[in-house]
């Protein structure tokens, strides 16, 4: 069964036609839960892709991580998609490109799938029967493996910690503005700025603790600076606790403004450099 997202009637009938032309039974319906989508039931699916193997189809070796084959098959649906440039497509090159995007998807789902890439690699001689008792074991490429470690162990929990407090600031001034001398409302927002000083220093050591997998060094850097001009903020708000200048907290909103700005374009440069 083969999902496709945002498929015309043109677009199914041009599909079941590539896919019966291989010998197969093929039917579609729309998903009942995405109306958008469209399911392909397809019975005793033997896709020819020209003796390619589906590593080949994808431009991989057959040790290929879980991580590579992903990328591999975005970067391909990129290119081979049938709707790219549509409308100056020949039928026979609509035709074509559907075939193709059709192969990607079976080699894609087939290899993503552990159990199931452990029975093809049978097919084609890469595994031995016992083999199949155990799960398959994707080969882990280090620098990947540590890229996902240092994400979800120590960038994104940093990050969110920071953006956590400096999102909570200007609630803490519209409390502050209700009673500017009111001691426990003062009280709150000395608490406050001390969960601020708590968040950056544990985000400030957690990123520097470990090594940064090279990938990763950009956005890592530009986190930094927002901990620095969010930093410079914290100083601000420990100036007003002081002597209750107003300007100071005026200079904190700015600060903390920039430093949010800074940990958007941190985030964005983790998925543009992956």
């Amino acid at each position: 069964m083969i999902r496709i997202g945002g498929a015309g009637e043109s677009r199914c009938y041009r599909l079941r036609s590539v896919i019966q032309g291989r010998g197969c039974h093929v039917d579609y319906r729309r998903d009942s839960t995405f109306e958008s989508t469209v399911v392909f039931v397809i019975y005793n699916i033997t896709v020819s892709t020209e003796k390619k193997t589906y590593y080949q189809i994808l431009g991989l070796e057959t040790d290929v991580s879980a991580i590579e084959i992903k990328r591999a098959y975005r970067r391909l649906v990129k290119i081979e998609h049938p709707d790219l440039d549509h409308r100056n497509k020949s039928e026979s090159e609509r035709l074509s490109a559907t075939e193709s995007m059709l192969a990607l998807n079976v080699a894609y789902e087939t290899l993503m799938d552990k159990r199931r890439r452990a029975q093809y690699d049978l097919t084609i001689g890469l595994a031995v029967a016992s083999g199949l008792n155990k799960t398959y074991q994707f080969r882990k490429t280090s620098e990947d493996e540590l890229r996902e470690v240092y994400l979800a162990k120590i960038f994104h929990p940093s990050r969110l910690a920071v953006t956590k407090v400096l999102s909570a600031y200007k609630r803490q001034i519209r409390l502050l503005s209700q009673d500017p001398f009111d001691d426990e409302l003062i009280a709150e927002f000395e608490a406050y700025v001390n969960q601020v000083e708590v968040a950056l220093a544990k985000s400030s050591n957690a990123l520097a603790k470990k090594t940064v997998p090279a990938t990763l060094e950009a956005a890592v850097h530009m986190m930094r600076h927002c901990i620095a001009q969010a930093a410079d903020g914290l100083e601000e708000l420990r100036h007003f606790c002081q002597n209750y200048d107003y300007d100071h907290l005026a200079m904190a909103d700015n600060l903390f403004r920039i430093a949010s700005d800074l940990a958007k374009q941190a985030l964005a440069l983790t998925r543009s450099c992956s």
